[in-house]
């Protein structure tokens, strides 16, 4: 439809033409390269039609692979963004849980796929139940996979819905009351708007054809109903429900989580995957009884810093534009108009940019001047308030960058508070579209304020780690040990620990041979009652504040330790190497702060402090003023 000629010359090959023909580069951004991008037709389509000048691939999985003379010419780049940092920014969730606690559901069912079922509906019967109590407007959707990977229905997929939908229907979710929905190649029911966070179907039936380029954030529960094989597990396989409702994490950790629940008797975590610690699969600890608890002041410190301008940007770039035209009186408006004169052009009336992108002639014999041509500054001066709002958003983009694009409205923000300094009133519309205009509509002014946020933006630097630091939200909470706690495959059953809280010792299986060594002298100890192998990252677990590089951070010590006598030990481990780091102090000394903090306001008897393994003999430094030197005499060996 798009390619093939058409009358009102908006084929894509002619738009693609007049493009080029108007000096214009063309950029190819190509989604999910491995569906199309390299077929037979799709590459002659690209190579003799589309012509770019650049190609972007975009894909948790690309194919394109820059060689290593092309890295070095600067034809070719590759850019990685870490899964880690799209987890933290919100956007997915933290985790994925695989058959979470399953078991306790076998006595209702007869089957391991009704086992499965009535696990995956109580899980998102929970996250609904949650959702309420946080006052979140989000219903949790659960999709059903049904088992073969053929595109057509087969005999497996028939029975298989066949049986879902019965057991669905006892639960009350049917097609009748728009609980249920169905997405398969031939057929969609109550499929329109399910996208959307408040729609009311609880439960999508689908096959592999919602598994690409569909977007449903509120999808939490997945239901993989496969022939009885394994399957290697990969972020890609669960990607329908990673997506957060609302691109944040909630206070609630069970609603940062997806989960899913499987009849397969074998699942294999991709190793290589960089989301190796994403899934939780079957390794669950439950605290024993008569475990006397700890109750320890602890902080989560949740990243704020995304990559955007933030609020102090406003007034650095006001600041540049004032000196460099020389304004420092904002309400001196005639001699501020006066001085920016020099700079920009300021009468609107003879702003003429070549702006036609959307304009309609509503009588083309109005429009042409006395030569019989089209009065093209005329034209530009009737350009839409709209279009003049979207080339100044395009513009304030470009400036911001490299920061987030989001952050062009910090860019606008302060485009409108310098323009105050002529007493043009910018929240009146006709105020706004005249800075619009001035703006957009003069190369000069734009190169004038490109300029402009270029020299702000590296301005910014130097107090942006203040700001960051500033905003980073912070919630005090009391540490316990949680009741429970799920592992990871990169965790192994360490039977040999008996001192453990918990009913199964889960540990980490690369961890260093410091944290080993330790662990052997805590379960040899005395005076050791329990030791518990702190997590990180979350606000569950017990961490300090400690401040490096003008940035506050949170500092999870290893392990947390109850002695016999009561007293409570917060003990980090370090390698002979790690010990000299800058950040092994600031830590080291935030620990002793926190240590002495509590002990003389809460009353606690609380002790710790760094731990370093010598040729087989642990020493511990717990001094106020941390040394990083291996024979200074505040390492002392570690004799509890």
């Amino acid at each position: 439809v798009y390619v093939r000629p058409r009358e009102d010359g908006r084929s894509v090959i002619e738009i693609l033409d007049k493009t080029r023909e108007e000096g214009k580069k063309i950029i190819l951004i190509v989604d999910e390269a491995y569906r199309n991008y390299f077929t037979e037709n799709s590459q002659k389509f690209i190579r003799d039609v589309i012509k770019p000048r650049l190609t972007f691939e975009v894909s948790a999985t690309p194919l394109m692979t820059p060689s290593g003379e092309d890295l070095a010419e600067e034809k070719a780049g590759f850019v990685k963004v870490p899964f880690d940092n799209v987890v933290e920014s919100g956007l997915i969730k933290r985790e994925t849980h695989i058959n979470k606690a399953i078991g306790n559901y076998t006595e209702f069912a007869s089957s391991a796929d009704e086992v499965v079922l009535h696990a995956a509906l109580m899980k998102r019967d929970e996250l609904a139940g949650l959702y309420g109590e946080q006052g979140i407007n989000v219903k949790p959707l659960m999709l059903v996979q049904l088992p073969s990977e053929r595109k057509n229905m087969l005999d497996i997929d028939i029975s298989m819905r066949s049986e879902v939908e019965e057991l669905l229907k006892q639960k009350g979710i049917t097609y009748e009351n728009k609980k249920l929905a169905v997405w398969l190649s031939d057929e969609k029911v109550n499929f329109e708007g399910i996208e959307q966070n408040d729609n009311g179907v609880e439960v999508l039936i689908f096959k592999e054809a919602v598994a690409v380029g569909w977007d449903c954030p509120r999808a939490q529960v997945l239901v993989m109903l496969r022939p009885i094989r394994s399957i290697t597990f990969e972020i890609q396989t669960v990607g329908r429900i990673l997506r957060m409702p609302e691109a944040k994490h909630y206070d609630e950790e069970a609603l940062n989580q997806a989960f899913v629940y499987t009849n397969l008797q074998e699942i294999i975590i991709n190793r290589e995957a960089e989301g190796f610690e994403f899934f939780k699969h079957g390794k669950t600890a439950y605290l024993k009884d008569g475990i006397q608890n700890v109750s320890l002041p602890s902080v989560y410190l949740k990243r704020t810093d995304y990559g955007d301008l933030m609020q102090r940007f406003e007034d650095v770039l006001v600041e540049v534009l004032n000196e460099h035209c020389g304004i420092t009186h904002e309400t001196d408006y005639e001699n501020n108009l006066a001085k920016a004169k020099k700079f920009i052009e300021t009468d609107a009336a003879k702003l003429a940019k070549p702006i036609l992108a959307d304009v309609v002639l509503e009588n083309i014999d109005i429009e042409k001047d006395i030569t019989g041509g089209l009065d093209i500054q005329t034209i530009q001066m009737n350009v839409s308030p709209e279009n003049l709002q979207r080339e100044l958003d395009y513009l304030a983009q470009r400036w911001s960058m490299p920061y987030q694009a989001r952050s062009y409205q910090k860019v606008k923000q302060s485009l409108y508070r310098w323009f105050k300094n002529f007493n043009w009133e910018y929240r009146y519309r006709d105020k706004q579209d005249l800075i619009h205009r001035i703006v957009t509509c003069s190369e000069k002014n734009q190169r004038f304020f490109s300029d402009m946020c270029d020299i702000a933006k590296k301005r910014y630097e130097s107090v942006r780690a203040e700001e960051i630091a500033a905003k980073r939200k912070r919630t005090d909470f009391e540490f316990r040990l949680p009741p429970s706690d799920d592992f990871s495959d990169s965790y192994e059953l360490v039977e040999s620990i008996k001192k453990c809280p918990y009913d199964k010792c889960y540990l980490q299986k690369k961890r260093s041979e410091p944290e080993r060594r330790f662990e052997q002298a805590l379960e040899e100890s005395g005076n050791v009652e329990w030791w518990y192998k702190n997590g990180v990252q979350l606000d569950r677990y017990f961490a300090v504040e400690y401040e490096s590089e003008n940035k506050r951070r949170a500092f999870y010590p290893d392990y947390i330790v109850r002695y016999t006598d009561g007293r409570i030990g917060i003990y980090d481990t370090k390698s002979r190497i790690t010990t000299r780091d800058p950040e092994t102090k600031a830590k080291a000394e935030a620990l002793q702060r926190y240590i002495s903090e509590v002990n003389s306001r809460l009353g606690l008897t609380v002790c710790g402090g760094i731990v370093n393994l010598r040729k087989d003999v642990l020493y511990l430094q717990n001094s106020k003023d941390y040394q990083y030197e291996d024979n200074n005499s505040k390492w002392q060996r570690w004799t509890e």
